[in-house]
């Protein structure tokens, strides 16, 4: 199981929560391209923009059973399972009510908000990328998953 953090809105910042809160109760996290490269299945990891090569992973590395910290503005928002594999659309439909074509299922575990009630006392997760693989298990977001996945039982 890897652990993964991730931002769920378009470069719409204004409607970052609104975008992340839908999208989680769809069920679904997901990412997009300013330029699109198609299905991430069907595209080098070289191909990709430097600024958006971990979106890649999105498609590759990210496996069912992963766990997921989703951020919006900068603090944890909440903590998804990856219950489904990549899928890709040509164009996102209004229908499904995401606004991204590159997508997984997901089960939401929790809200942050729900176990830390008080907003003053909410963990800042700077977070200046879309998506990224936490490595470190001594990362501040790292721990936060950890700790998290102990108060579910899991």
């Amino acid at each position: 199981m890897t652990f993964w953090r991730m931002q769920l809105h378009p470069s719409d910042s204004t409607r970052a929560v609104a975008h992340t809160t839908r999208s989680l109760g769809l069920g679904y996290v997901g990412l997009d391209f300013a330029s699109p490269p198609g299905d991430l299945t069907d595209v080098k990891q070289q191909d990709i923009d430097q600024s958006q090569r971990d979106y890649w992973d999105f498609a590759h590395c990210m496996e069912v059973g992963d766990i997921i910290l989703v951020v919006a503005h900068h603090y944890p928002c909440a903590l998804a399972r990856v219950t489904g594999p990549y899928n890709y659309i040509r164009a996102p439909e209004a229908e499904l009510g995401v606004w991204f074509r590159h997508f997984r299922k997901v089960e939401v575990l929790g809200y942050y908000a729900d176990i830390v009630t008080h907003p003053a006392k909410w963990e800042k997760t700077t977070m200046t990328d879309t998506i990224s693989i936490l490595r470190d298990p001594d990362s501040a977001s790292y721990q936060l998953i950890s700790k998290w996945l102990a108060k579910l039982g899991e």
